[in-house]
């Protein structure tokens, strides 16, 4: 699943998000005025995300 939130309320329950991330595998995206969403995403799931595109890059 993924949150959707602002920059402002990201600040104000940056312990609480980061919580649903690592506990709950939660992409968090934080929305700013102006200019590019960013996304929260557990390390360890990124890792994966990275090894299974190079996986699919390779012949």
């Amino acid at each position: 699943m993924t949150i959707q939130t602002t920059y402002t309320q990201a600040r104000a329950n940056f312990a609480e998000l980061l919580d649903s991330v690592t506990d709950d595998r939660e992409i968090i995206i934080i929305q700013r005025r102006g200019a590019a969403d960013v996304a929260l995403i557990a390390a360890d799931e990124l890792q994966s995300l990275l090894e299974t595109a190079h996986l699919l890059r390779s012949p």
